[in-house]
């Protein structure tokens, strides 16, 4: 299961909050929700393995994850639109840090050996540090910084940044065994470019303008009121869905899913050897191989998957489930 992409609640102002932004949030945490929910569907045995890994819902998780950085950026522009807080900031920043501890904690508790070391509170919380000097600079300095952040790990890529003290920055050629997977490198970047964005000629003006959007429709107040409070609703979604779908699975109403069996001896060799010869420890290697041989042994595509090399359509499945695995 990939859990993958926080919030971080933006700290109230004189001016009052701009709705249009907690309502992004909020849309946001429903993406967030629902890509989370196609895991628990699938580790329940409710919907076919493959779901998580097929492109729209790889496609999903990066648009979420990205959404929530850029917002922290635009976030950050208004919680210090007239001076630099540095005690709003402080307080803001611990309570990030103590979530992604929290986090790492309860990950490396309820699912040991795929601990979340570097998820996305992780990321927002550096991104956030990163951010502070550039928060009164001109909007020039934080979108510079943020193509630089996204485009430095297309061209900087070493396996001297594969140790674990390292490998956080996302510079590395190896991937962590980890339900969250968001490396300070490309992903800062995007935080970076929502920050200067937001701090653009009238672009503030316009958000905090006396005439704005207010949310005064039911579902729109609602989504606003879950991203006013985005850090707790991702504390608490997975347990609450992660209980929904038991109780559902367990109630008989839908039908388990009943794939064929998969001869997975030669698949985990072949998986491992490839995995071993790109630099990744032996370890590693066997417990993501066996992720990608689980997911093809619980899906339909089970007799497919498992013969012949390779190649086409078959291989582009492997790779995408290799690659969530793997907590690419």
């Amino acid at each position: 299961m990939t859990a993958a992409h926080g919030p971080v609640d933006d700290p109230p102002k004189p001016g009052g909050r701009v709705d249009a932004v907690d309502v992004a949030r909020g849309v946001a945490l429903i993406g967030m929700a629902s890509f989370h929910l196609s895991w628990d569907l699938a580790d329940f045995g409710v919907v076919s393995p493959l779901l998580p890994f097929t492109p729209p819902m790889r496609l999903l998780s990066h648009t979420v994850a990205s959404a929530f950085l850029a917002l922290v950026g635009v976030s950050l522009a208004l919680a210090h639109r007239d001076r630099l807080n540095l005690s709003a900031f402080g307080r803001r920043f611990a309570l990030i840090v103590g979530a992604a501890a929290l986090v790492t904690i309860g990950s490396s508790f309820f699912a040991p050996g795929l601990t979340i070391g570097f998820g996305i509170l992780h990321c927002i919380a550096l991104a956030s540090l990163i951010a502070l000097p550039l928060i009164e600079a001109p909007a020039a300095a934080s979108l510079a910084a943020g193509v630089v952040a996204i485009a430095l790990p297309f061209f900087v890529h070493s396996k001297a940044f594969d140790p674990p003290a390292l490998l956080w920055l996302g510079l590395g050629e190896a991937l962590p065994n980890t339900l969250d997977w968001r490396p300070l490198l490309p992903w800062a970047g995007v935080t970076l470019l929502g920050l200067g964005a937001a701090r653009l000629p009238g672009v503030l003006p316009w958000l905090m303008r006396p005439g704005r959007w207010r949310a005064r429709s039911a579902p729109a107040w609602a989504i606003a009121f879950a991203g006013r409070h985005s850090l707790a609703v991702y504390l608490l979604h997975q347990p609450i869905l992660i209980a929904l779908v038991w109780t559902v699975a367990a109630s008989g109403l839908v039908a388990p899913w009943a794939p064929p069996k998969l001869d997975d001896s030669a698949f985990l060799a072949a998986c491992n050897r490839s995995c071993v010869a790109r630099g990744r420890a032996a370890d590693e290697c066997d417990s993501g191989c066996q992720c990608v041989k689980d997911a093809i042994e619980r899906s339909d595509e089970a007799a497919r998957l498992g013969k012949g090399p390779a190649e086409g359509e078959r291989g582009a499945e492997l790779k995408r489930m290799a690659d969530a695995c793997m907590g690419r």
